[in-house]
């Protein structure tokens, strides 16, 4: 059998004629049947019935096609596997950031990409690590408190995983320019109560399940207004451009990388409280293009 006839049997089922099955394969109508003919003498059993109203499928011909159709599929899997095995993939996980995504946007730009193909996805720093643990991403960027390194690096050793550090930030306050607080420059922890709040989806390793260690006690989870939650960095955008509505996120953005008339506000007595930085198997495991992009990734953090 041969990956023809099945593309022939499958134009003539789902046309239900042999002419129009023709039109569909830039063939002509007895070249169709001459094939069919062919694959009955091989598999020495008949597919269709053939009369003045045209063509009908036998119990077997409908069995043949349900075979017919993921042979032909799995074929076209097979060719675009072969395809793909000509490309270098680099395949990202990371936390949702503007910043992170418009690196990868340079890295992208700036090298002979010809024969590269990037897989970029977002999620918690829970998803992350599990994308990178299926190897659906080769590289996984995420933050954590540091007090959770420990808890982290137990996980990650289960799974023969690593984590570097790329750099140590604080907590800060986003907001937008309907914000009362837009024009400040920094605030008490005290002062969150007051604020309302679009969070992205909470994990084990988010950061605001932390914030009485951060504030000293002066301001617990519980205390903040949470408005809307969300897996959508284009939410919260929106929201934080468009409403009074603000969010805690990573002290860091590269001025170069500023798009939005988004302001960052440090929040007094904050200190450096959190990790940034990316898991892997391992520099070793990793191939030189992957090498190439961590070293991208590292001068954004340094």
């Amino acid at each position: 059998m041969e990956i023809r006839q099945m593309e022939y049997l499958i134009a003539a089922i789902e046309t239900k004629s042999l002419n129009k099955a023709a039109e569909v394969l830039y063939t002509t109508q007895p070249n169709v049947s001459k094939v069919i003919r062919n694959l009955e003498s091989e598999l020495n059993a008949k597919i269709f019935i053939r009369s003045s109203k045209g063509i009908s499928l036998t119990p077997f011909g409908e069995q043949l096609y349900e075979y017919a159709k993921n042979i032909v599929k799995n074929s076209e899997m097979v060719q675009e596997l072969a395809q793909n095995a000509a490309y270098q993939k680099l395949k990202i996980a990371s936390y949702p950031s503007n910043m992170v995504a418009r690196n990868l946007t340079d890295f992208y730009m700036q090298k002979e990409h010809d024969k590269l193909h990037i897989e970029f996805q977002e999620g918690t720093a829970e998803e992350v690590i599990q994308l990178v643990s299926e190897r659906q991403a080769r590289i996984g960027i995420i933050y954590i408190a540091k007090k959770q390194e420990a808890i982290l690096n137990r996980i990650l050793e289960m799974k023969k995983l690593q984590f570097k550090v790329l750099n140590e930030c604080e907590l800060c306050l986003n907001v937008g320019p309907k914000n009362p607080y837009y024009h400040l420059e920094n605030i008490e922890f005290e002062e969150l109560k007051e604020l309302k709040f679009v969070q992205r989806n909470k994990d084990y390793f988010s950061m605001v399940n932390h914030l009485e260690t951060f504030s000293k006690g002066a301001v617990r989870m519980n205390q903040l207004k949470h408005m809307v939650h969300t897996n959508s960095d284009h939410c919260v955008l929106d929201m934080l451009l468009y409403t009074d509505l603000c969010s805690l996120e990573l002290d860091f953005m590269m001025p170069d990388y500023q798009q939005y008339d988004i302001r960052t506000i440090r929040i007094k007595g904050c200190e450096r409280c959190l990790y940034v930085g990316y898991i892997s198997e391992g520099l070793e495991q990793l191939e030189n293009y992957e090498k190439l992009y961590l070293e991208s990734l590292e001068s954004l953090f340094q």
